[in-house]
């Protein structure tokens, strides 16, 4: 019976192939988070839902407001992590802004003044995330 001498042969070719397999481009994997959204495409995602907000603040539409801020945390969530990792002052820079946005957007009436400006905060703070590194 040879078969018991050729276990071990082959458990280590599995486990060099498996091996093999694991590799790639390590910034490309750094960059990415869990949901398969990288940084960049999250802030981009993020700046055109707050360019669709300043629109709904122009027209007072309270109810789509109140969706814009609803995605921009479900938009955040997907990513923010990675930007934890990386970069906490930053990230305690796009929170700010965004918890503003939140409870303003559930807010009646809405606080146009107030909901206009941590739009902008957070645009400038996602222009930020988009280059990091």
């Amino acid at each position: 019976m040879k078969s018991p001498k050729l276990i071990i042969p082959i458990i280590l070719a599995l486990s060099f192939s498996l091996a093999a397999c694991g590799g790639g481009n390590e910034n490309e994997k750094a960059e990415k988070t869990n949901s398969g959204t990288s940084i960049s495409e999250g802030a981009k995602e993020m700046q055109k839902t707050i360019a669709d907000l300043k629109i709904q603040l122009k027209d007072k539409d309270s109810a789509k407001v109140k969706k814009s801020g609803a995605e921009l945390e479900e938009s955040w969530q997907k990513f923010e992590d990675g930007v934890k990792d990386k970069d906490k002052e930053l990230y305690e820079k796009v929170e700010t802004p965004l918890h503003t946005i939140e409870a303003g957007a559930k807010s009646e009436p809405l606080d146009g003044n107030t909901l206009s400006k941590a739009a902008d905060e957070l645009n400038n703070a996602l222009t930020e995330v988009k280059n990091l590194k």
